[in-house]
């Protein structure tokens, strides 16, 4: 006999809806990520990157912060500002990304 387990599925009916949403809620957090402290050192090997990518208009793909989770895109360095601490890019969706953010960059060839 073969009984496949439901979870939390098969105990909603008998749950108030505070514990519901309680419940949607811990789920919530669960999926949060918290942003990573880099170190001095991370972000001059990233400064490097940067500048290479920029300078031989190289693809590249960063990881960056948002909202909770990390988030990737392929694009090329359009420009980066060093004073307002932005990178600009030329990807459509994504225009700008602010370097507290950038949690990785990868050169792509």
């Amino acid at each position: 006999m073969d009984i496949e387990d439901r979870g939390n599925i098969k105990w909603t009916s008998l749950m108030l809806v505070e514990h519901r949403k309680k419940l949607e809620e811990l789920k919530h957090s669960e999926k949060k990520r918290e942003k990573p402290d880099l170190d001095q050192q991370i972000y001059e090997v990233l400064n490097y990157k940067i500048k290479e990518a920029f300078e031989k208009n190289l693809e590249v793909k960063i990881t960056y912060y948002k909202k909770s989770d990390y988030q990737e895109i392929n694009t090329y360095i359009k420009k980066f500002d060093a004073n307002q601490k932005k990178l600009y890019l030329t990807d459509r969706q994504v225009k700008q990304i602010s370097f507290e953010n950038i949690v990785d960059i990868t050169l792509l060839e």
